[in-house]
């Protein structure tokens, strides 16, 4: 994965930095330990508007809600990249709201 995504969405709908969240973990290691083990969502924000990552096996149904809540105002595109074990599956919304909409519908989310 790419260093452009530089937030992440925790259960509890909160924006942190990879380095507030794994402390003893660096690069690839912390990223798919913040994804799957934590439940985290990657996020990344620029002019063209909002992508994000999260793996479909480890994603915290509250992760989901955070990120509904802080993408569904965003009036820009949004991609959603969902790891599936084997390769990122990718989903245009027009905006944030159609995201917060459909996100379940995007991801099968493990019991």
């Amino acid at each position: 994965m790419d260093g452009i995504f530089d937030h992440w969405i925790d259960q509890s709908g909160r924006t942190l930095s990879l380095s507030n969240i794994i402390r003893d973990k660096t690069g690839e290691q912390a990223i798919w330990y913040a994804l799957k083990d934590l439940g985290y969502a990657a996020v990344a924000w620029d002019e063209g508007g909002v992508r994000v990552r999260l793996a479909a096996d480890g994603v915290d149904p509250g992760t989901i809600d955070g990120l509904m809540m802080a993408l569904k105002a965003v009036r820009r595109p949004v991609i959603l990249e969902v790891w599936d074990g084997a390769d990122w599956q990718r989903k245009d919304y027009a905006d944030g709201a159609h995201f917060a909409n459909e996100v379940f519908l995007a991801i099968d989310i493990a019991d």
